[in-house]
């Protein structure tokens, strides 16, 4: 069967003593790894843990959560990873939702578990002292192979989605569905056992969870990104001193990537793949970094927690933009209007995906999942998009984010899109503000990269780029943006912060 842990474990077999983690001046073997998810799982079963209980993680990237990953694979139980953003309030809340049975949690974050107010147990890694110590009670476990229960079908972690359009939902995971999403990308990738990955992201997100799983499950390197702030030239570093072969970076740390090779300060040799997602490329940085790697093959990735990965686009110098590709191995794509019919080319409709690599359902909540799920398997986030004549998909914007003026819909990325095609824009947001008249405004705003920024020259941008409807009706320059744990600017809490400042509406 396809399961994480017996994936790990052919891994162990064929790889035994070569560096499958790095982790700053720490490494496992592929051996060292296999014999402490095997303590682990062992760990979990001594404190009473049956198969297809919860446990949560609240760990930073480390050698640890990579660990845990796969014990509780090998233990049969659901890992429950907790973003290290949240405040006690949310962790609790996710908790109490998963019915989590136990928590493992770093020492440094105790502060804010006594302030959560926990009923369960939690045992504490990075110490040895504390009375529940996580590392002294794994040490003390056998290292030899345990007796491995789960099935491909059976849940291996619940991730909470960031919650855009309220609570928090726990998205179901299969242990098939995860290994499908590593196992295609690098068939689609050519990524193989000889590569040297670089996770970057925090591994409570997908993203990285599903970079680690990929290189395991092939039996490549995998270096995680160990810092516990994130800095571009902490990743260059990182990425000439490993030789990475390949990782996924979102458009902002291309520039500095490109920066970086044009000055010479990074080599532009041992880079083959690189992955990008969460906001669109242009294609001045597109042809900087295909020219400045030149034996990289770079591609855009459309996916979701709910999802996995879905479509992939290969890029070219001068080559077509707008596209996030064909879908991948085993994805079907369709486009459905309001009424659930299918859309045919060039219609914009909401983005329905069907394949292996889904999510099972939405944890404990049976009318979201059937909300979002058709009775014959498509499963849909609320992106907008509409599908070529050739099969492409184009994503128009996220549903529950479009903006109505006056009866007419505007969608925020097309606006971003053009206030982020100016040379003097870092990062933008557009949201809808209520109006009286119009239903909603649009309003955008706009971190600069320097202070020579001139609103008027973007005004002036929109004027010439958008229909009088989808023009900010204002535009702010402000000094930073919320982001979330993908890098992706959270337009939510932007309008929330902006409406919050003008509280009698007078905008």
């Amino acid at each position: 069967m396809l399961t994480v842990a017996e994936a790990l474990e052919n891994s162990a077999r064929r790889h035994r003593d070569k560096v499958a983690l790095v982790f700053g001046e720490q490494t496992l073997t592929y051996r060292s790894l296999n014999e402490r998810a095997n303590q682990m799982a062992r760990a979990f079963r001594s404190l009473g843990v049956e198969p297809g209980d919860r446990v949560a993680l609240l760990l930073p990237n480390g050698l640890t959560m990579a660990e845990a990953y796969f014990g509780l694979a090998k233990a049969g139980v659901v890992g429950v990873p907790l973003n290290l953003r949240w405040a006690p309030a949310e962790i609790a809340y996710a908790l109490q939702d998963a019915e989590v049975s136990l928590l493992l949690a770093d020492q440094e974050l105790a502060p804010l578990i006594d302030q959560a107010g926990l009923s369960i147990p939690v045992y504490y890694t990075g110490t040895s002292t504390h009375e529940r110590s996580w590392d002294r009670l794994v040490g003390a476990m056998d290292t030899a192979p345990v007796s491995l229960v789960s099935r491909e079908g059976d849940p291996w972690v619940i991730v909470y989605t960031s919650g855009t359009t309220g609570r928090p939902k726990g998205a179901v995971r299969s242990h098939f569905s995860n290994l499908i999403i590593a196992l295609t990308l690098a068939s689609e990738l050519g990524i193989s056992h000889q590569d040297v990955g670089f996770a970057l992201l925090p591994m409570f997100h997908v993203n990285s969870m599903w970079f680690v799983t990929l290189s395991m499950a092939i039996g490549a390197t995998c270096v995680i990104y160990p810092h516990r702030t994130f800095h571009p030239q902490h990743v260059i570093d990182e990425m000439n001193r490993h030789q990475v072969t390949y990782s996924m970076f979102v458009p902002s740390l291309l520039t500095f990537l490109a920066d970086a090779v044009e000055a010479g300060k990074i080599d532009p040799h041992s880079l083959r793949v690189m992955m990008t997602s969460s906001a669109p490329l242009d294609s001045t940085l597109r042809d900087r970094i295909l020219r400045g790697f030149p034996r990289v093959e770079l591609y855009d990735v459309y996916g979701s927690t709910e999802y996995g990965a879905v479509t992939l686009m290969r890029h070219a110098i001068g080559g077509a933009l707008g596209s996030v590709g064909f879908p991948a191995l085993g994805l079907e794509i369709r486009i459905l209007d309001e009424e659930g019919h299918a859309l045919p080319p060039g219609q914009i409709g909401e983005v329905f995906v069907r394949g292996p690599s889904l999510m099972t359902e939405y944890w404990k909540k049976p009318d979201a999942t059937r909300h979002v799920f058709t009775p014959d398997g498509f499963l849909t986030v609320g992106d907008m998009g509409y599908l070529s004549e050739e099969g492409m998909l184009y994503l128009v914007d996220r549903k529950q984010d479009m903006i109505i003026v006056a009866g007419e819909n505007v969608y925020p990325t097309e606006v971003e899109n053009v206030l982020l095609s100016y040379p003097g824009v870092q990062l933008a947001c557009v949201v809808g503000i209520p109006d009286p008249r119009r239903g909603e405004r649009v309003l955008g705003l706009v971190v600069p990269k320097t202070d020579a920024l001139s609103v008027d020259e973007l005004y002036a941008l929109c004027r010439d780029r958008l229909a009088d409807y989808k023009r900010p009706f204002r535009i702010e320059l402000v000094p930073e943006l919320p982001m979330g744990p993908a890098a992706k600017v959270v337009r939510r809490q932007a309008k929330e912060a902006w409406l919050a400042q003008h509280p009698d509406g007078t905008y």
